[in-house]
C-alpha cells in the first residue's frame, strides 16, 4: 500500500490504520509482544508482592480461632517494601520505558515501510530499533520529562507553597476556612497537571515518526515534532480519546469474563466472609494476562496512527504528495525542502535566459536561433 499522495482526515487516517493493522497483524502484534511481555513481568511481579503482603495483614482467622491482633508494619516487612520500591524505581522502570522505547521505534520503522508500499520483518525493525537505540530512548525521555515530569514538578511547588501559606494563616484564627479552600485547590491544581501533560505531550506525539523517517537525534525530533503537530493536535487528541476507549473496551472484554469464570470455579471455597488467597492470585493473574493482550493489540495502532498523522501533517505544511511524485517519476536525489527547490530546478531546467542586446542594439543571431539544449540549431 503506497503512501498517500493527499491530505487525508481524521476518518481516513484511522481507517487506513485500520488496514495496515489488518493486513500486516501478525508482523506488528510480534512487534509489540516483547515490551507487553517485559511490562508484564516487572509490573506484575511488583503488584504480586504488595498485594499479597497486604492480604497476609488483613487474612480474618479461620472458623473457631481467636481473633489475632491487628499486625503492625514491623521493621522488616517496611525495609522489604521500600526495596522493592526502590528497586522498581531504580531498574524496573527504566527497563520498561527503554523495552517501550525499541517497541515504539521498531513499530514507527515497520509501519513506515508498509505505508510506502514496502516490507517489513520483525527481524529488520528491530534490527533498526537497536541500531539507535539511545537515540529513541532520548525520544521518550524527553516526552515523559516535558509532558510528565516538569509539570509535576511545578504541581508539586504549588502545593508546598499553599501548604507553608495554609500552616502560616491558621494560626491567625483562619485555619477552619482555609483548609477546605486548600483541599480544593489541589483538586484544581492535580486536574491542572493532567491538562497540561496532554497539551504538552499533544505536542511531542510526532516525535518517534520524526525521529524514524527523518533520522533526526532526539532533541531535533522533539522540536520537530513540536512543528508538525501544529493544527492537528485536536484530531490527534481525538485520536487519543478513541484509543483510549480502545484500552477500556478490549480490557473489559478480556477481564471481566475471566474474573467471573474464577469466581465460579472457586465459589465452592469461600467459606462464610473469608475468601482464600488463591482467588485473589488467580484474579490478579487474570487481570495481568488481560493487560498484556491489551498492550499487545493497542500499541501497532497507536504508532500507526502516528505515522500516518506525521505524514499527513508533512502533506500538508511542506508538500509532501510533491516529494512522492518526484520519487515516483525516477528523481532519487530529493532536496531536503521538495516544496520550495523542486519547483527552481524545474524551472532552471526548463527555463533559458533571455538573450541580451549587443553593443548595436540588436540581439545576437546564435542566441536567437540556439535551442532549449543549448545547441545551435
Amino acid at each position: 500500500m503506497a503512501a498517500s499522495l493527499r491530505p487525508l482526515t481524521l476518518g481516513e487516517i484511522l481507517d487506513r490504520t485500520v488496514q495496515l493493522y489488518r493486513r500486516n497483524f501478525l508482523l506488528l502484534v510480534g512487534i509489540a509482544v516483547p515490551a507487553a511481555a517485559c511490562t508484564t513481568l516487572i509490573s506484575g511481579s511488583v503488584v504480586i508482592f504488595f498485594s499479597s503482603q497486604v492480604f497476609d495483614f488483613a487474612r480474618p482467622p479461620h472458623p473457631g480461632q481467636a481473633a489475632p491482633p491487628v499486625p503492625a508494619f514491623t521493621p522488616d516487612r517496611m525495609m522489604a517494601f521500600g526495596l522493592v520500591f526502590f528497586l522498581f524505581s531504580l531498574i524496573g522502570i527504566p527497563l520498561i520505558l527503554g523495552v517501550f522505547a525499541l517497541a515504539f521505534s521498531a513499530l514507527s520503522y515497520a509501519a513506515s515501510r508498509l505505508n510506502r508500499g514496502e516490507s517489513a520483518t520483525i527481524r529488520a525493525s528491530y534490527g533498526y530499533a537497536f541500531q539507535h537505540l539511545w537515540r529513541h530512548i532520548g525520544v521518550l525521555f524527553f516526552q515523559v520529562l516535558l509532558a510528565v515530569i516538569v509539570p509535576f514538578c511545578i504541581l508539586m511547588a504549588l502545593v508546598v507553597l499553599g501548604a507553608i501559606l495554609a500552616a502560616l494563616v491558621s494560626k491567625s484564627g483562619a485555619g477552619k476556612t482555609l483548609v477546605p479552600l486548600f483541599v480544593v485547590l489541589s483538586v484544581l491544581l492535580f486536574l491542572l497537571w493532567i491538562v497540561a501533560s496532554i497539551l504538552v505531550w499533544l505536542r511531542l506525539s510526532l516525535a518517534y515518526p520524526a525521529s524514524v523517517v527523518e533520522d533526526k537525534r532526539a532533541w531535533d525530533s522533539v522540536t520537530r515534532s513540536n512543528q508538525l503537530s501544529s493544527g492537528a493536535r485536536g484530531r490527534i487528541f481525538v485520536m487519543f480519546l478513541l484509543m483510549y476507549v480502545l484500552t477500556l473496551a478490549i480490557s473489559m472484554a478480556l477481564a471481566i469474563p475471566a474474573d467471573i469464570f474464577i469466581a465460579l470455579v472457586m465459589r465452592k471455597s469461600f467459606t462464610g466472609n473469608q475468601l482464600p488467597g488463591a482467588f485473589f492470585a488467580m484474579l490478579q493473574l487474570a487481570n495481568l494476562a488481560a493487560g498484556f493482550l491489551v498492550r499487545v493489540f493497542v500499541m501497532p495502532v497507536y504508532s500507526t496512527a502516528l505515522l500516518l498523522f506525521y505524514f499527513d501533517q508533512r502533506t500538508r505544511m511542506e508538500g509532501y504528495d510533491i516529494e512522492q511524485l518526484m520519487v515516483q517519476a525516477g528523481w532519487g536525489d530529493l532536496p531536503q525542502n521538495p516544496s520550495v527547490t523542486a519547483y527552481q530546478s524545474l524551472s532552471e531546467s526548463v527555463i533559458r535566459p533571455v538573450p541580451q542586446p549587443t553593443e548595436q542594439g540588436q540581439l545576437d543571431d546564435r542566441a536567437l536561433n540556439r535551442t532549449p539544449d543549448g545547441i545551435d540549431a
